[in-house]
């Protein structure tokens, strides 16, 4: 999760019972909809086949590569996971998840990313309901 929760009632001083309903649960949910690795594990697993166990190992055949890259593609736009924790999650160093969101995407990748997206939309609804306005 992030650092910084953004409110609208920011910039004046809050009263103690805002600031425990500002941090509650519930509004936490409201305003801050970020996935987390099991989700996108998830997400990749629908889209590729590959398991998170999968991912993790040291195979580089391309099609394995191109999933590893769409986890990091996806938990770069949908998370707040700093390069060595996506790293952690997919038993790699930071800078191969660096390289990794840096390389050139395939046109196939490209489309998986589309749906990836799509999908994180529709894991975002089922898991925090709809989005705030």
């Amino acid at each position: 999760m992030g650092d910084v929760l953004q409110f609208p009632k920011c910039g004046r001083n809050v009263s103690n019972w805002e600031a425990r309903e500002l941090t509650s649960a519930n509004t936490w949910k409201k305003y801050c909809r970020e996935l987390d690795a099991l989700h996108l594990t998830e997400i990749v697993q629908k889209l590729t086949g590959y398991s998170i166990g999968e991912l993790r190992k040291d195979g580089r055949k391309p099609h394995m590569v191109d999933a590893r890259q769409l986890f990091v593609l996806l938990a770069r736009e949908h998370t707040t996971y700093s390069y060595p924790k996506i790293a952690i999650a997919l038993n790699r160093d930071h800078t191969s998840v660096m390289h990794l969101e840096k390389r050139k995407q395939s046109p196939e990748l490209e489309a998986l990313l589309k749906a990836g997206h799509i999908l994180a939309g529709d894991v975002k609804e089922r898991v925090f309901g709809p989005p705030v306005v």
